[in-house]
């Protein structure tokens, strides 16, 4: 009988710092999944080789808490704060952490990483620790049936697809191709369709039928008139190309994505193998309110990002979607938070929001340990107006 015990190491009002998963399916194989909260790396001085250098360093006592190590993490978020609006700032930003990020992996974990990796430019106001230059978020994985590579897991009977986020940039006819013009609704599509789905179906995977979760970043600085007009159109391709097989998600605005001439990078993740995917049936901002994987007795569940303007609220709307999908709730089978604060031109008003937002959340999980976190100031999250949002997921035995 499938059983699934939730560890959350060193629990603080707002997250748990990793956070474990054990998890025995109906076969009697044993898997560990972990996640440390977002790192920052402040603790050195403030240019990016240093923080990057803390920032591993901080990382690493996570997995170390855990018994893993760098070669099984298979998921890297990285979050960059906007340096300037400027494209070319941006841009050296973007090379100077590149230049380190390889290279130091490689010095800690003995050889490249095994993960996939997503990486955008968040906001001008960055996150919670204003003197960081960006934030990581890893997960790993650990286990006798186990094998990573490139973002897939393979667990022997089931696959987990998590590949990288992409974007426009593609090479044809020897030239790096960067851009598709102003036409984002064949931006999106392009994206979906030769980046994703023709991959996929060279692998037996259908990727319209087969995806879980979709996250999906708008970049909007170069144009931050059209932010919300260019979401819509985003989501409406999304909606049109899913249909009835929507997965549960999130789409909001970002400063920039890596690939500085797109608009648009979403990733998805896919399941295949001897796993079924369940779905709410009600749609919620052009996404499945939850998206749950079902597989020998365990099952997994993504809420879709929820807005507000009261982040127990919010919590509170999670905790009856995990219950709708049939677990116990937040609190009992929550694993990650992901929370987003909007923020506007104002520091002092964003950095105030930001407590508001951290007092009602913590209010919610008074007594409790919380599930792990990570949270990023960005310009908006799935509906104009909203203040925050939060996205969960939640792993329990049927």
């Amino acid at each position: 009988m499938a059983q699934v015990n939730i560890v959350r190491h060193n629990p603080i009002a707002i997250f748990s710092n990793p956070t474990e998963v054990i998890i025995t399916d109906d076969n009697g194989h044993v898997v560990r999944l972990i996640e440390p909260s977002g790192n920052v790396g402040t603790q050195y001085a403030n240019d990016v080789g240093s923080e990057w250098f803390g920032t591993i360093e901080n990382l690493n006592k996570g997995l170390e808490i855990c018994g893993v190590h760098w070669s099984d993490v298979y998921k890297t978020d990285v979050l960059w704060t906007t340096p300037s609006a400027d494209r070319d700032e941006c841009d050296q930003r973007k090379n100077d952490f590149n230049a380190c990020y390889g290279a130091m992996i490689a010095a800690v974990a003995g050889g490249p990483m095994r993960s996939n990796r997503m990486a955008r430019f968040t906001h001008p106001e960055g996150f919670p620790d204003p003197a960081a230059l960006f934030e990581v978020q890893i997960k790993a994985c650990a286990g006798e049936t186990v094998s990573i590579s490139g973002g897939t897991i393979d667990y022997g009977t089931w696959v987990d697809h998590q590949p990288s986020g992409a974007s426009v940039m593609h090479q044809r006819d020897g030239e790096m191709i960067t851009t598709l013009g102003d036409d984002l609704a064949e931006e999106m599509r392009f994206v979906l369709e030769e980046q994703y789905a023709k991959p996929f179906a060279e692998q037996g995977v259908d990727f319209k039928k087969q995806t879980v979760f979709m996250e999906i970043l708008v970049a909007v600085d170069d144009d931050p008139d059209k932010t919300w007009q260019r979401i819509e159109t985003t989501r409406q391709v999304f909606a049109e190309y899913y249909g009835d097989d929507r997965p549960a998600g999130l789409i909001y605005p970002v400063s920039r994505i890596p690939n500085l001439d797109g608009i648009v990078e979403p990733q998805p993740r896919v399941v295949s193998g001897e796993v079924e995917i369940v779905r709410s049936g009600q749609i919620e901002d052009g996404f499945s309110t939850w998206a749950g994987l079902r597989h020998h007795g365990v099952r997994e569940v993504h809420v879709s990002a929820v807005g507000g303007s009261d982040a127990g609220q919010q919590l509170g709307t999670l905790d009856a979607r995990i219950k709708e999908a049939g677990g116990a709730g937040l609190k009992e089978d929550g694993v990650f938070n992901n929370a987003y604060i909007v923020a506007g031109a104002d520091s002092a008003q964003n950095r105030a929001g930001l407590v508001a937002f951290n007092e009602s959340f913590s209010a919610y999980y008074e007594g409790t340990a919380p599930a792990g976190r990570t949270a990023q100031f960005i310009g908006g999250i799935q509906q104009q107006g909203h203040q925050s949002g939060i996205s969960t997921r939640a792993i329990f035995a049927e």
